[in-house]
Order: C-alpha cells, then structure tokens, then sequence
C-alpha cells in the first residue's frame, strides 16, 4: 500500500485547519491548532520521504522524521516575529498547496494522465 497519498491528504486538511484556525479564538480554534499540527506533521512526512528512493524504506523513515523536525523548527524562528496564529495559517496553506500539488502526480514527478480503459473496442 502506498502511504504518500494519505499524507499528502492528512497535508491538505491540515492546512485548511490552520487556515480556519484564524477565525477562531476559543477552544474549537485550539483543536484545529492540535489537530491541524497533527495532520501537518503526518503531511509533511510524506513529502520527506519524496526526497528519497522508494528502494531505500529506512532511509525514507529517516528523511521522513527528519523532514518535519526541519521545517518546525524553520517555523517556529520565523514565527517569533509576529502574530503566530497568522504566520501558521501561511504555513498550513503552504503545505496544503505542496501536498495539493503533489496529489495530481505520479511517483516520478510527472503530471497523472487519464487512465485509458483496455479492451476490443478501446482507442
């Protein structure tokens, strides 16, 4: 079973729960936060272990549990200098539209084509 479709879904509602995060500021916005880091976090370690070959699966964990800790800790020097909620909603919408993106493509990197249907009458 390939996982990297999941994560890059759990990444696309994570960034929509950070988004909406912004509009909220009492206990439901706290568990779109919590459950928005969640899913974001389960995002981007799908997009680590597209850094890597699918032949190598421990060094995909590595890059995998690496890859969030690095953009954390990324966001979280950049976000001392404002409003957090804010710069989190950027930050989800960001990998939103990475796992988005993401999404429409194959394991190579290359856009999906419509699948075509095999038979007598097929083109």
């Amino acid at each position: 079973m390939n996982v990297r479709p999941v994560a890059r879904i759990c990444g696309l509602i994570g960034g929509a729960c950070w988004l909406a995060r912004v509009s909220f500021d009492n206990a439901l916005g706290d568990a779109l936060q919590w459950c928005g880091l969640g899913l974001l976090l389960v995002g981007l370690f799908g997009l680590g272990t597209t850094f890597v070959s699918k032949s190598a699966v421990w060094l995909q964990v590595i890059v995998g549990i690496a890859f969030p800790l690095l953009v954390w800790s990324v966001v979280e020097v950049l976000a001392g200098g404002g409003d957090p909620v804010v710069f989190h909603a950027v930050v989800g919408v960001l990998v939103a539209v990475a796992c988005a993106i993401l999404l429409g493509r194959d394991e190579r990197g290359a856009e999906r084509s419509p699948r075509r249907h095999a038979g007598a009458h097929a083109r």
